[in-house]
């Protein structure tokens, strides 16, 4: 009994024996899911050490970069367009014959003419000639002489109406001006009160010039017949159409010839509608031709109040700004890039743009003095760029003098290009 009790005693300890055994299992080598052969680290690329006479050679020159507030610009398309008012038509005062003027040909429409250039002779008609005047020549003669003065005192009121239309105007833009310096007013109601002064002036002119005109018209009661007169372009501006010739005969009111003057145009500049109310109109916008650089010939234009338009189908809506075009270098229909000026400032670093540089990825770089004759080259994000600065993102602190003249050598120095 004794020996079955202790070979059960046995047989449990060793059964609690191998159960409690524990067996520990091989562990894996850790892998690591990416190795890179040569970790490069951006802020310790090569250094470039030179000599004075290289960088002399190089013609190295350094600038600093700034901390400066920006004031955000954006570049879109414009068309040159015609203001209102500016396109004048000379018709005929009364029925009569054309003929090639005194001076020279009749020009040829497109061509430019100055203020006073003769465009036809012109012989008003009554009757045929005769050397005795009939008695109904005679009443012909006298209604032609009451149609005359008739037109005479017409042209004499209009000079008066036109005048009082520009003192009016001018009242109300000396109104507009003050209200705006009393901060009482808008600067769009003082260039709408601009442009109602500019078209009464206008056509203050053209009253005056048809007046001229008619004034000088006096009747020969022998010949039965009106003295030729010349009929000469009110404006300096291009001949935009010829609606005559000489040797036609025309009846009262028909038109002979218009003229646009073009030393004043407008750029009509559509604008998204979500960015439009970002425009700072106060201030002047740069004009540029397309496929030139914008700092070549910069024109600037300021902002006009005019008829409001807009495009459906494009989403947006159409600013207006006016460009001085004396030279007449500006053609209607033309496109231009217009660089408009936002509300919005901010606080950005800027570098000139020749100092950055960028490699075969599109990566930003410049050149950054780490110490005298030490470079060394740091990555940069470009904001956008504005003239001949660039508007950084990211960059070196500021004040740190980075090189301009002489960066691209210094890049082809680094990378032994052309050795």
């Amino acid at each position: 009994m004794n020996q079955q009790l202790t070979l059960s005693i046995v047989i449990a300890a060793l059964w609690c024996s191998s159960g409690c055994i524990k067996i520990e299992k091989p562990v894996p080598a850790k892998i690591e899911p990416a190795h890179v052969e040569h970790h490069v680290d951006e802020q310790n690329l090569n250094r470039v050490t030179l000599t004075e006479r290289a960088e002399e050679r190089l013609g190295i020159k350094l600038v600093a970069t700034k901390l400066i507030e920006i004031r955000r610009r954006r570049t879109v398309g414009g068309e040159v367009m015609l203001p209102p008012g500016q396109t004048i038509t000379v018709s005929a005062p009364l029925a009569g014959t054309l003929s090639r003027p005194s001076t020279g040909d009749v020009p040829v429409a497109g061509s430019r003419i100055e203020a006073g250039r003769a465009m036809f002779t012109f012989k008003p008609l009554l009757t045929p000639e005769r050397d005795v005047l009939t008695s109904a020549e005679q009443v012909g003669i006298a209604q032609t002489r009451v149609n005359i003065s008739t037109v005479q005192i017409e042209a004499e009121r209009q000079i008066e109406s036109a005048k009082i239309g520009v003192e009016a105007a001018q009242i109300a833009y000396d109104r507009a001006v003050q209200l705006l310096k009393n901060k009482a007013g808008s600067q769009r109601n003082v260039d709408e009160a601009s442009a109602v002064l500019r078209l009464a002036q206008e056509a203050l002119t053209t009253a005056e010039t048809r007046h001229a005109f008619l004034s000088g018209i006096t009747l020969d009661e022998q010949a039965g017949e009106l003295v030729s007169r010349e009929i000469v372009s009110p404006v300096t501006g291009v001949l935009q159409s010829l609606e005559a010739a000489a040797g036609e005969t025309v009846v009262s009111g028909k038109l002979l010839f218009s003229v646009i003057t073009t030393n004043r145009v407008w750029i009509r500049v559509p604008v998204y509608v979500g960015q439009w109310r970002g425009i700072d109109t106060a201030e002047a916008a740069t004009i540029a031709e397309f496929g030139q650089p914008l700092t070549a010939n910069p024109r600037t234009a300021t902002y006009v109040s005019a008829p409001p338009s807009a495009n459906p189908l494009a989403t947006s809506v159409d600013v207006f700004y006016q460009l001085d075009n004396t030279d007449g270098d500006l053609y209607p229909g033309q496109r231009l890039a217009v660089t408009l000026p936002l509300h919005n400032r901010t606080q950005s670093l800027v570098v000139p743009f020749r100092a950055v540089l960028y490699d075969i990825h599109g990566g930003a770089w410049v050149y950054e003095q780490i110490d005298e004759h030490v470079y060394a080259r740091r990555r940069v994000s470009v904001d956008y760029v504005d003239g001949e600065e660039a508007i950084l993102e990211t960059g070196p602190d500021p004040g740190t003098k980075v090189v301009t003249d002489g960066a691209v050598e210094l890049f082809g120095t680094e990378f032994e290009v052309g050795h």
